[in-house]
């Protein structure tokens, strides 16, 4: 197992490991956006740089999915290391100056305002990390956004920027949005989840019981192909949302029959 000396700390990881979790062994908090356990990792926001000391030289390198294969050194309080992620910050501030999650982190990294010309207002909001993309495509198996444009008109659009019919409405963009920019939308007299800025809507499922929003049709139906339990009530749960789901689990509780010990 190779070492990692992260700020003077020594820790050992496994071959291949990145960076990022030798710091996080280490207890060395590393900044990120647009990295994700549940994924895959393109380093895209650049926000965890950290500096690699390479014998007479050191490099920039990002944290999330530099790979460990030997000993190495790196720093991540060095100056460079820092000044590099603020200038990040400062880049990623003027394309999203009203997220509040951005700037929560902004300040935690000592950065309280960009000196960068905020971009226009239809590109505003979103840092293209694709996040939300690689979720998308690699958990939920759908693909129904991606990046679209080049250059300063890169977005993250559905095809043909219309709404997709591949959306399922299951909101796991939403969920993994490290900016807030992708919301749900619950239109209660149409009984459709919207997803925006995508404009893509999905009809809802309502509980039997009390007719609360639960999901969408289409994850609903989802989850009873992927689980394969041909069991009704099973299928009766489904259909419940979780406040009623406990009230039925504690009243089947209190009316089940009390077994006597022989």
């Amino acid at each position: 197992m190779p070492t990692v000396t992260i700020d003077g700390c020594k820790v050992r990881v496994k071959k291949n490991a990145t960076v990022l979790d030798a710091a996080k062994k280490a207890g060395i908090w590393i900044p990120t956006l647009c990295y994700h356990p549940a994924v895959s990792c393109d380093a895209s926001c650049r926000i965890c740089m950290v500096e690699l000391e390479r014998g007479d030289w050191r490099q920039l390198v990002t944290a999330c999915n530099y790979p460990v294969r030997e000993d190495i050194v790196v720093y991540v309080s060095s100056e460079r290391a820092q000044q590099a992620r603020r200038g990040v910050m400062e880049l990623l501030l003027a394309r999203a100056p009203e997220s509040e999650e951005l700037k929560a982190l902004a300040e935690r990294m000592g950065v309280k305002e960009t000196h960068y010309p905020k971009v226009t207002e239809s590109q505003r909001n979103c840092i293209l990390c694709g996040l939300c993309v690689r979720v998308c495509e690699e958990i939920i198996g759908q693909s129904a956004i991606g990046f679209a444009g080049r250059g300063v008109d890169r977005t993250v659009a559905a095809p043909f920027r219309q709404p997709s019919d591949d959306c399922i409405g299951c909101g796991a963009c939403a969920v993994v949005c490290p900016v807030g920019t992708i919301k749900l939308r619950i239109h209660k007299d149409q009984q459709e989840v919207e997803i925006s800025p995508f404009k893509s809507r999905a009809k809802l499922l309502l509980c039997r019981q009390c007719g609360a929003p639960v999901v969408s049709v289409q994850v609903s139906e989802q989850v009873m192909g992927k689980v394969g339990l041909d069991c009704e009530e099973f299928r009766e749960r489904v259909r419940l949302c979780p406040k009623c789901r406990k009230l039925q689990s504690a009243a089947q509780l209190a009316s089940a029959p009390i077994r006597k010990k022989q």
